[in-house]
C-alpha cells in the first residue's frame, strides 16, 4: 500500500505519464491523416458516442490510450494536490505554496468538464420541415414554424430567419434563429445552418448542441488564471 501511495505521490509518475501521452498523441497524429474519412465524424459527435459506434479498434486504440493516460494523470494530480494541501501549506509564504495547488485544481476541473461533454454532450444536425416534429431527447422536441428568406437583386440568398418552437419538460418556447446568432434554451444551443422557402418546401437545417461540461471548464479556467496571478504576485514580492 505504501509503495502504491509513493507512486501516486511521485512527480516522476507525472513525468512518465506525460511522456507516454506525448508518444501516443504523436502516433495518433500519424494514423489520423491516413484515414480522414473514418475520423470525419469525430468533430460533429460527442467523443464517447463516436467511439461506441466505431468497431475499428485498430484505428482508435490511441484515443483510448490517451484517455487512460489522462485519467491516471488526473489521479496523480489529485493525490499530489491533496498531499500538498495537508502537509506542506503553512502560513509562511502561503500564497506561493497555495497558488500551484489552485492551478492543479483548475486543470482537473477543466478535465472533468471535457469528460462530461464527451460523455453527456449533444451535437446533432436536424433537418426541420414545416408542420413536422423532431425529437431531440426523451422530453424535448422541436419543430419549424416558418422561414423568412432575403434575396438580393440577382436572386441569391443573402440572409434568412428561422422561427422554431421548442417543447421541453412541459414548457414551450419560440425561438428566432439567424446566421451566426445562436439561441440558448434549456441547456441547448441552436445554430441555424441553412434555410429554404419556396412553393414546394419550407425547411431549415439546425445544429443543436449541449455542452454540460462548459461551466466546469469555465470555472476551472478562472481558477487557473487566479492561481497564476497569485503565483506571479508571490514571486515578485520575494
Amino acid at each position: 500500500m505504501k509503495r502504491l501511495l509513493d507512486i501516486l505521490l511521485s512527480v516522476k509518475t507525472a513525468f512518465y505519464l506525460m511522456v507516454m501521452f506525448s508518444v501516443i498523441a504523436i502516433t495518433g497524429s500519424v494514423i489520423h491523416p491516413q484515414h480522414l474519412s473514418f475520423f470525419s465524424g469525430i468533430d460533429t459527435t460527442p467523443l464517447f458516442k463516436w467511439l461506441s459506434s466505431s468497431d475499428h479498434i485498430g484505428l482508435t486504440w490511441w484515443i483510448y490510450g490517451m484517455i487512460l493516460v489522462l485519467f491516471l494523470l488526473g489521479i496523480n494530480t489529485l493525490f499530489c494536490t491533496v498531499d500538498a494541501l495537508l502537509r506542506r501549506v503553512r502560513l509562511k509564504n502561503l500564497m506561493l505554496k497555495l497558488s500551484p495547488q489552485l492551478i492543479h485544481i483548475g486543470v482537473m476541473m477543466i478535465m472533468i468538464g471535457h469528460l462530461l461533454t464527451a460523455s453527456l454532450g449533444i451535437k446533432m444536425d436536424i433537418f426541420l420541415e414545416k408542420g413536422k416534429t423532431e425529437r431531440i431527447t426523451e422530453n424535448t422536441s422541436v419543430g419549424l414554424e416558418d422561414v423568412e428568406v432575403v434575396n438580393n437583386e440577382d436572386g441569391y440568398v443573402v440572409d434568412w430567419t428561422t422561427r422554431v418552437w421548442l417543447s421541453s419538460k412541459g414548457k414551450k418556447y419560440r425561438l428566432v434563429l439567424k446566421p451566426s446568432r445562436p439561441v440558448y434554451r434549456e441547456g441547448l444551443g441552436f445554430f441555424v445552418q441553412a434555410a429554404t422557402k419556396d412553393e414546394q418546401e419550407t425547411s431549415s437545417l439546425v445544429r443543436i448542441t449541449a455542452d454540460p461540461g462548459a461551466p466546469w471548464a469555465f470555472i476551472g479556467g478562472a481558477i487557473v488564471v487566479v492561481g497564476g496571478i497569485m503565483f506571479l504576485f508571490a514571486r515578485l514580492r520575494q
